[in-house]
């Protein structure tokens, strides 16, 4: 082995670990913002629930990356409004906002907000998961085969 070999390995390989780095906070900062921008877009579409208590709202994230035709429903205790409570995201397809409430749910069509658990069941048909979802929903789910 010629001397200073190792050293130049050792150097280029140190090179290689830092543009890792720099590429992985970078995506990270990305993300964050994309995500933060998500959370906060105004709402396409708003409806108020029987009661008057809750305002569901679904919000269209498809300007962003390759996310066209899907959206997220917000629900928000009029209540409590700083508790404001996220979908995983669905196609826009699928969407019927017309709203349902009863004793212990509150909803749209294939969507339901549990009152008392504060968790959403989702019974679209063909709805999908999406890696961003962990992200979005800020609210415990189950997907309901149909």
């Amino acid at each position: 082995m010629m001397p200073g070999f190792s050293s130049l390995f050792v150097g280029k390989h140190r090179k290689g670990i830092r543009r890792a780095i720099v590429l992985l906070v970078v995506l990270s900062v990305l993300l964050f913002s994309v995500v933060t921008t998500m959370k906060n877009y105004p709402a396409s579409s708003t409806v108020v629930s029987p009661s008057g208590r809750y305002i569901l709202e679904n919000v269209r994230v498809g300007r962003i990356l390759t996310l066209a035709g899907m959206a997220y429903l917000r629900v928000i205790d009029r209540q409590n409004p700083q508790e404001v409570y996220r979908t995983p995201l669905y196609d826009t397809q699928s969407l019927d906002m017309r709203v349902t409430e009863d004793d212990e749910t509150v909803g749209i069509a294939w969507i339901y907000f549990n009152r008392d658990k504060k968790t959403f069941d989702i019974a679209m048909p063909q709805w999908e998961s999406h890696w961003l979802n962990m992200f979005i929903s800020n609210t415990p789910y189950v997907h309901i085969e149909n």
